[in-house]
């Protein structure tokens, strides 16, 4: 070690007075660090590594064509199952008792409002009339809603999907008190509400109708 400073103060004689040499070794190379191997690194990236790294941007959405591919929108087999939608036909009549209860003694027109803002998911659907008559019958519980079509799950556990338009489709919830008490008919059966949907109308997403203004339209096409 000794030997490197004398040859580096040696090489500093060469370029400065003898005064100034030692000055310059003292403050500038003695007790300093010697890179052996390797590049010195420039400045900018010294101040690169310095800096905090930005954070790491969002993947991008998957494409339409991508959700295809994948199959995330379809329903598994292992999903098509009447008796797995059970509990969510019972939420479901909990959550429409609560939408007609806040409606009662409001206008015509707000209680249509509120029924078709409604979400459907969960509701027990069956079809009464449609420009096919082979769907005619077919009954089950709403599992998946698009623009066009309701996806509904039969006790047979099949997935039939019924297109809205041209097709009524009819639920029914059952009447309760203020307590939540189910009210009976004079023969002791359940009373419930019947509302018959048109699909024709309903031609809309279950997110976008959730949010959209209705006006009474005529139904033409019965």
């Amino acid at each position: 070690m000794s030997s490197n400073f004398t040859a580096t103060q040696s090489l500093l004689r060469q370029a400065f007075p003898p005064s100034k040499a030692q000055t310059v070794f003292t403050e500038r190379v003695q007790r300093k660090p010697l890179i052996l191997n390797g590049a010195v690194a420039s400045a900018r990236d010294l101040r690169r590594h310095q800096q905090p790294s930005k954070p790491k941007r969002k993947p991008a959405p998957l494409t339409a064509r991508q959700k295809r591919a994948l199959r995330i929108h379809e329903i598994p087999p292992s999903a098509r199952k009447y008796a797995l939608y059970e509990p969510l036909h019972r939420l479901w009549i909990g959550y429409m008792q609560e939408i007609l209860r806040g409606a009662a003694g409001a206008s015509k027109e707000t209680f249509g409002v509120k029924l078709a803002s409604a979400d459907y998911h969960g509701a027990e659907m069956e079809v009464v009339r449609s420009g096919c008559p082979s769907r005619v019958g077919v009954k089950g519980i709403c599992v998946k809603e698009t623009r066009g079509m309701f996806y509904i799950v039969t006790e047979k556990d099949a997935v039939k999907e019924i297109p809205k338009e041209h097709t009524v489709f009819r639920f029914q919830v059952p009447v309760v008190d203020r307590e939540g008490v189910p009210e009976l008919r004079a023969d002791g059966t359940a009373r419930n509400m019947v509302f018959e949907l048109h699909g024709s109308q309903f031609m809309y997403r279950a997110a976008d109708r959730a949010g959209r203004k209705f006006k009474q339209k005529p139904i033409t096409d019965l």
